[in-house]
């Protein structure tokens, strides 16, 4: 952060945490949406 200033550099680096944590979000909601798919379709329930 020193080569951006403090503002920019830390908020470049919380940007940085963020995008990683949407990706892990959209990625295990995409896993957590197929797994109940695919158990609401092989259940044969109501």
């Amino acid at each position: 952060h020193r080569s951006e200033g403090l503002v920019l550099g830390v908020g470049g680096n919380m940007f940085k945490v963020a995008g990683a944590v949407i990706v892990f979000g959209t990625v295990a909601a995409f896993v957590v949406g197929v797994l109940t798919w695919i158990i609401e379709g092989s259940g044969g329930g109501s």
